[in-house]
């Protein structure tokens, strides 16, 4: 059993906020041997999956992974969880027993239509991971969520442009909740709601809008009817108006329903969204140049809301929408095959009119999937989003925009994020 007295001797540098912690160390671009972190698979189980960078020398590595309810300095025998010798596991996962589900969110973050405050800072959900060799902690990390991230790092992100900075997102945002058992493993592509997705620090929104004539407008995926579009609208005005600094870019990407998405149903849309977030809807006019405007500006306008809208006939009517937001989507279920599709986007992409541009990056069922009942959304996002965070984190750490990822508990491109973000 580990003692307390050897948690002094902790490598790197710890920054701490509010209840949580993460221990980096300085100058580095990589991770280095034995760091690690926390995710939750996305197949139904939601269960927490150890990570840790196990590309080391020998007399480096790490000898132990210790996941625990609390921080190792404050753990006892009941607080450990699972105790791993690293060796066994060369890949540097391993997937727990232990089921994350859908925990309250801590910090006051838990939704309510009545609050009126929250608090700063991120804040540790009752899980660690930590790396361990000898008696010194190699590092360590707790599972948190991050709803104020970019207010905490305002010294460093506020002189940066919104077309520079690495921005994490979500893929089908809307498509999380709503669907009949069978139809689900190939319509969800999130197993959390909006709004829990922004607290944890998500702030690329991507939706497909759908119009019923009997029922209003609904987040669609494709021609399929997910949730009622004022449901996550309203999660969207609830998390701006308590984090006011939180600049949260909202994307209305498609209209798949119906095939001929008249003039009027924009009409109607738009006045919806401005209904709800009209009041905190950036207008373009004047920053859609070069790599837009930096957080500063954004900041100092008291508006933190920038909707990207792809009917470009809408937005030359409409003075607080912004251009089409491109997105780069390799459109297949092949690790290897997105790989390459993104590099290329990547060194090929041009700024357009919008400074802004999305890397999708997950695989999507083909055809054949479908018909075979196989590469289900859950176990497509299982194959790839490891891949995903160590790409982000080791190979393109300065030349992203926004990352758009499927399941996205179960990356770690939020801390990636805020990382890269903080050295630019």
């Amino acid at each position: 059993m580990f003692m307390k007295p050897f948690i002094s001797l902790i490598v790197g540098v710890c920054l701490l906020a509010g209840h949580s912690a993460r221990c980096y160390q300085e100058n580095h671009r990589r991770p280095d041997c034995g760091n690690v972190h926390l995710t939750v698979s996305p197949t139904r189980d939601t269960n927490l999956e150890l990570n840790w960078i196990s590309d080391c020398e020998d007399d480096s590595a790490p000898e132990f992974i210790v996941f625990s309810r609390k921080h190792l300095r404050d753990t006892d025998e009941n607080s450990i969880i699972l105790k791993l010798k690293a060796a066994d596991y060369p890949r540097g996962y391993y997937k727990t027993s232990t089921s994350y589900g859908h925990p309250w969110l801590p910090g006051n973050w838990e939704y309510s239509e009545t609050t009126n405050r929250k608090d700063m800072g991120p804040y540790c959900l009752p899980y660690w991971i930590t790396s361990v060799r000898g008696e010194r902690i190699i590092d360590e990390n707790c599972l948190a969520i991050q709803p104020t991230w970019m207010y905490d790092n305002r010294q460093t992100l506020g002189s940066q442009k919104i077309g520079s900075i690495f921005i994490p997102g979500t893929h089908n945002s809307g498509s999380y909740d709503g669907i009949p058992a069978f139809l689900e493993g190939y319509v969800l592509n999130q197993d959390r709601d909006v709004w829990t997705q922004l607290v944890h620090g998500i702030r690329y929104l991507d939706f497909r809008v759908g119009f019923y004539h009997r029922e209003g407008f609904f987040i669609n995926h494709d021609q399929v009817k997910v949730i009622n579009v004022e449901t996550v609208l309203d999660q969207i005005k609830k998390f701006v108006e308590l984090a006011p600094s939180e600049v949260v870019v909202v994307d209305f990407h498609r209209f798949p329903y119906p095939s001929n998405f008249t003039a009027e149903m924009h009409r109607k849309f738009t006045d919806l969204v401005y209904r709800y977030l009209g009041d905190h809807a950036l207008s373009p006019s004047g920053l859609q140049v070069g790599k837009g405007p930096t957080l500063n500006e954004i900041w100092a306008q008291n508006k933190s809301v920038i909707i990207c809208y792809s009917d470009r006939n809408t937005v030359r009517e409409t003075f607080w929408l912004w251009q089409p937001l491109q997105q780069f989507w390799g459109d297949t279920n092949s690790v290897s095959s997105l790989k390459g599709f993104l590099t290329r986007s990547i060194k090929q992409h041009r700024t357009t009119i919008n400074p802004m541009w999305a890397l999708m990056a997950e695989l999507t069922p083909q055809p054949l999937d479908f018909i075979l009942r196989i590469n289900n959304l859950r176990n497509l996002a299982q194959k790839v989003n490891r891949e995903v965070t160590k790409w982000f984190r080791e190979e393109w750490f300065y030349d992203a925009n926004v990352v758009a990822t499927d399941y996205f508990l179960s990356n770690d491109l939020i801390a990636v994020a805020i990382d890269a973000n903080s050295r630019k």
